[in-house]
Order: C-alpha cells, then structure tokens, then sequence
C-alpha cells in the first residue's frame, strides 16, 4: 500500500518539477499581468466616467426643462392673476359706482319733503356726495388696476 501512494507523491513531484518556470519568466508574466490589469481598470474607468457624463447631461436636461416649465407656469399664472386683478378692480368699481347712485337717489328722495333753499342746498350736497363717492371708486379702481399693470 505504501508504494502506490509513495509512486504517486514521486510522480506529482516529478510533474511540478517540469512545470516550474524560472524567476524571469515568472517576472514577465507577473509584469503582463499587472499590464493587462492596469488597461481593464483603465477600461472600466473610462466607461463609469463616460456612464456618469450622459447622466449628469440626462439630470442637466432634466433641471433645464423643469425650469422651463416652472418658469412658463410662473408666467401663466401670474398673467391669470393680473387678468383676475383688472376682473376685480372693475367689478369693484362697478359695486361702488351702483352704491354711490343708490346713496344719491336716497339723498335726493329725502330732499323732496323740503323746499327752496333749503332743497337747493340738500341736493346740492346729494350732488357733491355722489361726485365725491364716484371720484374714490375711480382712485380706488385706478390704483387697482395699476397695481394689475405691474403685476410679476
């Protein structure tokens, strides 16, 4: 039994010995393989770098595009907001306007129990309160629509 096995080790021995290389082919081929390492590496360097250009181009697109959107939505809505503001401005006016004619026509019916001067005179100040609540009603309108005007 001892001598299959030892003529076994003997001949794996013997196979080792004719498989060694010498120290100088071991160097060339330790050299080629760092060589070949070092270009796969480089290799993969060079595609994670051109991987991560067109991403960082794809998120660059994306950012210019959501700003675009956002500042075209920004100008819709602050074109609808102006539009509402004039919309507003007007149907105020046009509130107050009706008021000052209602006060006026009730200033004038109370002026209607009096006579002469004295009737004179109330509607002369139902004139002048009329003019002067239709003047505000401009300002305040105005100044509104101004404001619309300027609107960013």
């Amino acid at each position: 039994m001892k001598s299959p096995l030892i003529s076994a080790a003997a001949a794996a021995l013997l196979m080792l010995a004719g498989c060694q290389e010498n120290p100088s082919e071991t160097a060339k081929d330790v050299t080629a393989a760092r060589e070949d390492a070092a270009e796969d590496v480089n290799d993969a360097r060079q595609d994670a770098n051109e991987v991560a250009a067109d991403a960082s181009e794809k998120v660059a697109d994306a950012q210019q595009d959501l700003a675009a959107a956002d500042s075209k939505a920004a100008q819709k809505l602050t074109k609808a907001e102006a539009e509402a503001m004039v919309k507003n401005a007007n149907a105020a006016f046009d509130v107050a306007q009706t008021a000052a004619k209602g006060s006026y026509d009730i200033a004038k019916a109370k002026c209607g129990a009096l006579s002469g001067v004295t009737k004179d005179a109330c509607v002369s100040s139902a004139d002048a309160r009329l003019a002067a609540n239709q003047a505000e009603a401009t300002a305040i309108r105005d100044a509104a629509l101004v404001n619309a005007e300027n609107h960013e």
